[in-house]
């Protein structure tokens, strides 16, 4: 089956530019656009990413999507559903098997915390699929070139879909791959157990040289984003852990932390648990 990408869109700033940067990272992936937009009827919507709904006639939404895929450089197909965010998402990635699903994140001083972080747990709940976010005027190489991955040395193993869509995305970009490990200024910033535990889930295949890089921070998530900015990152990849990320999201989590923080695209990985 052909490669996808699947992109969300309530035509807000934050999903132009999520698109914007989803037609440019397809052209090395050889991939086409699915162009998502979920369509929520009730006049206060909890889902709302951006903490209300933009109310729209059937036709405008017609005219929207029009206007957004007509310079698209990528081949693209267009949906409209009316459903939840999860279950609409989830469908989509049944029918179209993509290689991601890209959504913008919206500028957080203007949106709650919950609301940002509450549809990439929804998302990463209802499917596998690795979850790309691009933070409202990013400033970065699209398609990246280099790529940091947060690691916090102990192992994990993805999911075979998980594993499989960052091999082929790791391979097409073939970018500046850096594994990087935060430690409390007063231990050792060491990279060699994140190294190991990088190559043993599989992803190091994908790269032909790993980068390390250790920094020391007493917060993790200041940590990889001061990482992220001495690598010179353009995409930083955080490994969820399913269960710790997923039930923490609310409580502030590393993960959680590096999301709303971040002014980087954050590439998501769920990884077993």
């Amino acid at each position: 089956m052909p490669t996808s990408i699947l992109v969300l869109t309530d035509f807000t700033d934050a999903s132009d530019q999520a698109l914007t940067y989803a037609d440019a990272l397809a052209v090395p992936l050889g991939a086409s656009l699915v162009l998502l937009h979920i369509r929520r009827e009730p006049l206060l919507d909890t889902e709302a990413f951006n903490g209300h709904i933009q109310y729209m006639s059937e036709g405008e939404i017609a005219a929207a999507l029009a206007n957004r895929s007509a310079p698209l450089a990528s081949s693209v197909v267009v949906e409209t559903v009316v459903e939840s965010v999860a279950v609409a998402v989830q469908q989509a990635a049944a029918k179209y098997h993509p290689l991601l699903v890209v959504l913008g994140k919206p500028d957080t001083a203007t949106s709650s915390d919950e609301l940002v972080a509450s549809i990439p747990r929804a998302l990463l709940r209802a499917t596998l699929v690795p979850l790309l976010l691009v933070p409202v005027g990013a400033t970065v190489s699209v398609p990246p070139t280099q790529v940091t991955l947060a690691a916090d040395g102990h192992p994990f193993h993805l999911h075979t879909e998980v594993l499989n869509a960052a091999r082929q995305l790791l391979t097409a970009l073939a970018p500046t791959f850096t594994v990087t490990y935060v430690a409390k200024p007063e231990n050792s910033d060491n990279c060699a157990p994140s190294l190991a535990a990088v190559q043993g889930s599989g992803l190091g295949a994908a790269v032909p040289t790993i980068q390390t890089h250790g920094v020391r921070n007493r917060h993790e998530a200041e940590g990889i984003l001061q990482a992220a900015a001495e690598t010179g990152a353009d995409l930083l990849v955080v490994v969820a852990r399913r269960r710790s990320f997923l039930s923490q999201l609310f409580h502030r989590s590393i993960s959680t932390q590096v999301i709303l923080q971040t002014s980087v695209p954050i590439l998501l990985m769920s990884a077993k648990d």
